[in-house]
């Protein structure tokens, strides 16, 4: 799909020497989607889109200009050149900035499969058929609200005036999954889910009965008097805000405005050390972010963050290495997760395919371990990302008391500081699992975390 494009591609690149730009860099992304929305008992919408585009960044006497088009004719493409120049042209300098240099990487076999790519409309509909069969076999009062199963195809090349030549293509399929049981007296609360493959081997019926399972329990909710305890993060109230806020301090760009509440602590310890976070970007068993180089055409690596506690490295692109005589560390990216966005520049920094490390509990000894606490599946509400503060609702709450579960909970909401809790932890899980296709994470409690209800 790409091939035309990165032909036009080298073209553009010449035409930008000979007027005048000192370094060009075209982000080429084609990306492929096909859906199916489920609602309520019934399948919604059957959606299928594309779309290619292109954005280019020119860096001219130290300073840099973006723009980006859709449409890949050559004469667009040299006019967004050309708009990107003139905005550089009337740009501040960026100390450090520079595009990748050309460098090897390594190979990543296995991101990709036709199965997943082939996949038509009629196959992800049995799946969303199998989900609704496996949530109604519960209970009739159970419903799903805008769920969907969708299959995401892509392919992204990096062109630039410094030799980098770069392609690479995924597919994924991916289930959003929502459910609430609900009767003309009373509702439960939504829960939720996510599944990520790289296979069509996912078993949406027994998805369907899980979650149907937890909406069911919704209607047993009960609410409870506030208390200071422990707390069991399940996976995806581990992505945010823990994870987040984590690789946010471990950022050198944060560090280097000093705005990283780590800006000064770099070998130092900042976590239980029990606490590891790594990234992962060519493990298969990862999410998305998976690849083998990131949004700048700089090779991925496997890089400690944080070990045994103490932090490693801050993560860097080719501007804030370059600012510390250092080499990327291949963490450039122009969004938070999949799929790739040609309309942004890799101004972020984060990890690729994030993973905290396993312990040795199950969840079971996590449980029985506990003499008060709450588990919980999501968070929902505000998070201070330079400071750690977060307060909000815990979604999908269950009390434990004397190592048990005893009910499902309701107006439960919790506050803290994310730094503070990763120097309380008191038990992390053994088994891995994936948050939002992006974070693959054990459970984890923490200690001494405000709970608070209406």
């Amino acid at each position: 799909m790409l091939d035309e494009a990165m032909k036009v591609g080298h073209k553009v690149i010449k035409e930008a020497k000979k007027k005048g730009m000192d370094e060009i860099e075209l982000f080429i992304t084609y990306n492929n989607q096909k859906q199916v929305i489920i609602n309520g008992v019934s399948i919604g919408t059957q959606r299928a889109r594309s779309e290619i585009g292109a954005g280019i960044r020119v860096i001219h006497k130290g300073a840099e200009g973006f723009s980006y088009t859709n449409i890949m004719t050559l004469e667009s493409l040299n006019k967004v050149a050309a708009e990107a120049f003139s905005v550089a042209k009337l740009s501040p300098k960026i100390e450090g900035l520079a595009l990748a240099t050309k460098k090897p990487f390594e190979k990543i076999n296995g991101t990709y499969s036709e199965d997943i790519a082939d996949l038509e409309a009629d196959a992800l509909t049995k799946d969303a058929l199998d989900f609704i069969a496996g949530y109604t076999s519960i209970d009739d009062r159970i419903k799903t609200v805008l769920s969907s199963i969708t299959v995401n195809v892509s392919q992204t090349a990096i062109l630039n005036s410094n030799g980098v030549e770069l392609e690479r293509k995924a597919a994924n399929y991916q289930g959003d999954l929502l459910c609430i049981a609900s009767d003309k007296d009373k509702a439960g609360g939504y829960v939720f889910d996510n599944l990520f493959s790289r296979k069509h081997d996912l078993d949406l019926k027994t998805a369907g009965e899980k979650l149907g399972k937890r909406a069911l329990d919704g209607f047993k909710q009960e609410t409870i008097s506030a208390f200071e305890g422990s707390v069991i993060f399940k996976a995806q109230a581990m992505s945010n805000p823990v994870t987040i806020v984590s690789s946010l301090a471990a950022s050198g760009d944060w560090r280097q405005r000093g705005i990283s509440f780590w800006k000064d602590k770099l070998a130092d310890k900042v976590a239980d050390e029990k606490f590891q976070l790594v990234d992962k970007p060519h493990n298969l068993d990862g999410g998305g972010g998976v690849k083998p180089f990131d949004d700048e055409g700089s090779p991925t690596n496997e890089l400690e963050i944080v070990k045994d506690g103490v932090l490693q490295t801050f993560m860097h692109n080719v501007r804030t290495a370059n600012k510390e005589n250092l080499e990327s560390t291949g963490n450039a990216t122009r969004a938070f997760g999949p799929p790739p966005n040609f309309s942004q520049k890799p101004t972020n920094i984060l990890p690729n395919s994030p993973w905290i490390l396993a312990g040795d509990m199950s969840e079971e000894e996590m449980i029985q371990e506990t003499k008060k606490g709450i588990i919980i599946h999501n968070y929902q509400g505000t998070v201070r990302y330079q400071n750690g503060i977060f307060s909000g609702v815990a979604k999908g709450a269950q009390l434990i008391e004397n190592g048990e579960i005893v009910k499902p909970v309701t107006g439960i909401s919790i506050s803290g500081n994310v730094f503070e809790l990763i120097n309380n932890i008191s038990g992390i899980g053994k088994e891995y699992h994936l948050a939002g296709g992006w974070l693959t994470t054990p459970f984890m409690r923490f200690e001494n975390i405000k709970i608070s209800t209406k």
